[in-house]
């Protein structure tokens, strides 16, 4: 539930959603499916249930709180569209997996039972309605900004600081708050900020949880249908990513900063160089990291040529190829080639 960007904003029994009874069809299967592949299916429909509750709260909110949707136009005039949009795909995100569980004999997954957080009491929200989660008390794990302008692989150990501490602050408002431009506006203004920056820690959680299933199920029906969400996850995540840059820094009207500002490209000039930082806001495609690949020599026992052997710290790079045979040694490096030590670059890192 990290990976989704919740803390501590939702404590549900893993086992009350997880482990619905289901109809068999046959022995260890439901509907042709695996119990593994329902599973999978199961826990994104409660992740996509859980998401949608979160986008509805800020979508209540950007369209319908005139102090918020302002705040949350600094970082970009499309913002509120741009959250009923997102809203509108996690509502059909939750609802595809649930009736194609149903299609197969399985029920659906319900979190209605856990639904008892109070609302927002600002306008525009929906006053009385029951919540999965609550935006009113966030700390934002925003790591994702620098890990993925980082050369750095999390797979080789490789951590992430946070680009700005959000502790304990709110997403959304409880109540009605002045405008942006008002004396005390800077208050919506750091709630919109750190919305902004929650939108893409949703995101990056929802597209790591998408990737890490796909390579465990085994229903070729269940692969396309990770892979088809898994997408517009990555879709949404490189929008709100872009958009968190643009947040502006905030003080108080002591002049204590509540809201740093964020690292800015200088002006481009037709010099032929970019002056971009790899930590500026506008570095918005993922940097190339470290993909440690290393060649070293052995003696071939047919013959005076030499093998290659791949290696990397965790996994094979290319697993079932056999790089070892001659023809592929010749045309990847010509006969006889010398070996030598050399790392590669990839734009891939791990999403964990």
């Amino acid at each position: 539930m990290k990976r989704l960007g919740l803390g501590g904003t939702v404590l549900l029994p893993a086992t009350a959603w997880l482990a619905g009874k289901t109809t068999a069809r046959a022995a260890g299967f439901r509907g042709g499916l695996t119990r593994g592949d329902i599973a999978i299916l199961r826990l994104l429909a409660a992740a996509e249930i859980i998401e949608w509750d979160l986008w509805l709260q800020y979508q209540e909110l950007a369209l319908g709180n005139a102090a918020y949707q302002l705040a949350l136009e600094s970082l970009d005039g499309d913002m509120p569209s741009y959250v009923h949009q997102n809203n509108r795909d996690e509502f059909t995100h939750q609802n595809f997996l649930n009736a194609y569980l149903v299609s197969k004999g399985n029920k659906p997954v319900s979190l209605e039972p856990f639904r008892s957080l109070p609302s927002s009491q600002a306008t525009g929200a929906n006053k009385t309605a029951k919540r999965l989660t609550n935006l009113m008390n966030l700390t934002v794990d925003t790591s994702w900004y620098t890990r993925y302008r980082s050369a750095g692989n999390p797979d080789f150990g490789d951590t992430f600081t946070q680009i700005v501490n959000l502790v304990d602050l709110p997403a959304i408002p409880n109540s009605d708050l002045p405008l942006p431009s008002d004396p005390d506006g800077f208050k919506i203004q750091l709630i919109a900020n750190t919305a902004g920056f929650h939108f893409a820690t949703i995101e990056q959680g929802g597209l790591s949880l998408y990737d890490s299933l796909l390579p465990k199920a085994t229903s070729p029906e269940v692969i396309k249908i990770i892979a088809g969400i898994g997408g517009s996850e990555i879709q949404h995540f490189e929008v709100w990513q872009d958009k968190a840059g643009n947040a502006p820094p905030v003080m108080d009207n002591s002049g204590n900063v509540l809201f740093p500002q964020l690292p800015i490209t200088p002006d481009q000039t037709p010099n032929g160089v970019d002056p971009a930082d790899p930590m500026d806001t506008n570095q918005i495609m993922p940097r190339p990291c470290t993909f440690i690949l290393r060649r070293t020599r052995h003696v071939h026992p047919h013959g005076n040529g030499f093998r290659l052997r791949w290696q990397r710290h965790e996994r094979p790079v290319f697993p079932g190829h056999d790089f070892a045979r001659k023809r592929d040694q010749q045309s990847l490096f010509g006969h006889r080639a010398r070996p030598r030590r050399w790392q590669l670059h990839t734009l891939c890192r791990g999403g964990r």
